[in-house]
């Protein structure tokens, strides 16, 4: 039969636990979210970001076509849920 915890790990834990608790109510709820995201072995997907780079493809000086290519992606994703 396992010991009971001393009175001294019982206050640690509990000084342990208040501080962590200051330390989450500081964090940005998004940041914590990700965290628990990254800590579960998942992958972040940033929506936002991933938009920005495919707009910065689509008007890109490289594309020639006249944004033809542009509206093709536009219409193929109508009616795509994300």
């Amino acid at each position: 039969m396992a010991t009971p915890p001393s009175p001294e790990r019982k206050a640690n834990l509990r000084l342990i636990n208040a501080q962590a608790d200051k330390i989450r109510a500081k964090l940005d709820p998004k940041v914590l979210e990700r965290a628990k995201v990254v800590a579960d072995g998942g992958e972040i997907y940033d929506k936002a970001a991933a938009q920005k780079v495919v707009g910065e493809f689509l008007r890109s000086k490289t594309r020639k076509d006249g944004g033809l290519f542009h509206e093709e992606l536009k219409a193929r994703l109508k009616g795509t849920t994300h």
